[in-house]
């Protein structure tokens, strides 16, 4: 008799928790919502994510408050959310190194991609640009190849960092053209530029938004970007793929992920406010001119295709390369 009370006393407390969690997530949201960017003020992974609070807040109807996180690429702040609430009122603008490349890379990782979070929608690509010092010889991609052809190992490329974007997208191309490449990391994009501008370098892989001023002002020559398609603010820098190399294509990105058992209304909710950010053409018009690209209205269950693509881009360079971080 005890245990038949207490299973129904349980299925009655069950029905009535799931009966408030659906009230709940009916009502989503009631209070502010937290926004964790993985990156300190003031760069521009911050400015897009408070570009990106201030429509989100107006659909939402709540405040969206940009908490920012910054530190051991990203992870801080990505555990931060995996460790919060799965009640929508955690989110997190993480990147293709907070998803993909930290799991890939990093080993005792605080976090799961595949187990702590649901992607809601991709907010961002960053293509690379590849730019030598004008004064290298090779003033095309093609040319550049040939150099490296006839001078095997003996070209240096630098990078913002072993194991991010910029350095895997240097090597992916490398391993594509059929030539070796030194990598040279340095601690931040900065030094990277100077290593190249005082030619300790030949060659560097940075984001175009970063190298935009430069080539601007003909400091640099780009040889190539890594995206699909041409930019509209650089007409004139041909993509890798267009330069020899079809279908290359590796990108930087920024993606919109919640705690993974967020309940679904709440999930589709916020879909259909960034889809309606996405479809306005306000951030595109912001961040375009910068070389980043922000993509249109997506269907439910793209950002996670576009995550399985990406990590499957980049999981078998790493293993090739033998390349992990502590």
């Amino acid at each position: 008799m005890f245990r038949r009370q207490l299973c129904g006393a349980l299925v009655g407390a069950a029905g009535l928790s799931l009966g408030l969690g659906r009230e709940a997530a009916a009502q989503y949201p009631d209070k502010p919502v937290k926004l964790i960017v993985p990156y300190p003020p003031g760069a521009t992974n911050d400015l897009l994510g408070r570009v990106l609070a201030e429509p989100l807040a107006k659909e939402l109807g709540q405040p969206v408050i940009v908490d920012n996180k910054g530190g051991a690429a990203t992870a801080i702040g990505a555990t931060a959310a995996a460790n919060a609430p799965a009640d929508g009122y955690t989110l997190l603008l993480g990147t293709g190194t907070t998803f993909s490349l930290n799991p890939l890379l990093k080993k005792g990782l605080a976090y799961d991609t595949d187990r702590d979070f649901r992607m809601v929608s991709i907010i961002a690509e960053v293509p690379i640009v590849f730019i030598v010092n004008p004064q290298f010889p090779a003033k095309t991609l093609a040319e550049f190849v040939a150099y490296a052809k006839a001078n095997p190992g003996k070209v240096n490329f630098s990078s913002s960092g072993l194991g991010s974007s910029l350095h895997l997208a240097a090597e992916l191309f490398a391993q594509q053209a059929g030539i070796r490449m030194v990598h040279v990391p340095y601690p931040g994009s900065a030094g990277a530029m100077r290593a190249l501008l005082s030619n300790e370098v030949q060659m560097f892989s940075e984001v175009i938004s970063g190298a935009l001023p430069q080539i601007e002002q003909k400091t640099v020559t780009a040889l190539a970007l890594t995206s699909a398609k041409r930019l509209s603010v650089t007409p004139n820098i041909p993509t890798v793929a267009e330069s020899g190399y079809p279908g290359f294509e590796a990108l930087g990105w920024y993606g919109l992920a919640v705690p993974k058992a967020t309940p679904a209304p709440a999930v589709a909710r916020l879909e259909k406010a960034i889809n309606k950010i996405l479809g306005s053409g306000a951030m595109q018009q912001r961040f375009e001119p910068l070389g980043i690209v922000i993509p249109g209205p997506q269907e439910a269950g793209l950002a996670e295709a576009y995550l399985a693509k990406d990590r499957k881009l980049w999981e078998p360079l790493i293993r090739s390369l033998n390349i992990s971080l502590e």
